[in-house]
């Protein structure tokens, strides 16, 4: 089998695993929108319970680290990491091809957020009482922008970087990092006060939809940048047996 084939086998498998996770994380921010909606203009119990908890255990340090967290959920400052990833990251050492890998990625990522934001307008839900901010917010809640922003980031940035590692460690490591970037920032919003539980939940699941929906139509369109057959597998198709 020519290389050609080879990898537009291994595309269109991971373009079907990359799909189907973006399909069922968009179900359940579906169904996330409808509950939410359901229990307007007053909030689900559990974000209830939640917030208060935060409100109860939070302390003038904690408050501290949730706005450090929260800092790097900011558009101005998640963006631009993505351009830096990208222009480090790319293997290509033309001038050119180094900008290109840094616009490319911080537009995908420029739509990501601007996707979260217009669900954001459209769901208008409010935040909670500003008597109970400890930290900047503007506009509505769902989802968070900044649990948004973050992730989309989050997940751009380690892509970029984890694709070009050679050991699995180093991959793995990014990828923490990389989650314990959004969780962060997630977890700061709701600490701070400016966000319910399900804000946060609605901005993870949105991104992940997002990055794994912008992954399929990359596998698509680029089927050559397919995951790599591991060493030992056979990149041939299964042949049946009777």
């Amino acid at each position: 089998m020519d290389r050609g084939r080879r990898d537009g086998l291994r595309a269109g498998r991971a373009a079907m695993r990359s799909g189907i996770g973006a399909g069922c994380l968009a179900t359940g921010l579906a169904a996330l929108v409808v509950w939410t909606h359901h229990e307007a203009p007053g909030v689900p119990q559990l974000d209830s319970w939640l917030h208060e908890w935060a409100l109860h255990q939070r302390t003038a340090a904690t408050i501290g680290l949730a706005r450090g967290f929260s800092w790097f959920g900011q558009t101005n400052v998640a963006l631009p990491l993505v351009v830096l990833a990208g222009v480090a990251a790319a293997v290509e050492t033309r001038r050119f091809a180094r900008v290109r890998a840094g616009a490319l990625l911080v537009g995908v990522g420029s739509v990501g957020v601007a996707l979260g934001l217009g669900i954001n307008r459209a769901t208008a839900r409010i935040r909670p009482p500003l008597t109970d901010w400890a930290g900047a917010a503007g506009g509505f809640a769902f989802p968070s922008g900044h649990t948004t922003a973050a992730t989309v980031a989050a997940g751009l940035v380690a892509w970029t970087v984890s694709r070009h590692l050679k050991r699995a460690s180093g991959r793995v490591a990014v990828w923490v990092a990389a989650s314990a970037w959004a969780a962060g920032v997630g977890w700061s919003r709701v600490w701070l006060g400016v966000h319910w539980p399900t804000d946060v939940l609605g901005g993870w699941l949105f991104a992940g939809s997002f990055l794994l929906a912008a992954r399929t139509a990359q596998l698509i369109w680029w089927p050559a940048d397919a995951p790599p057959v591991p060493p030992g597998a056979s990149a041939e198709p299964p042949v049946a047996t009777r």
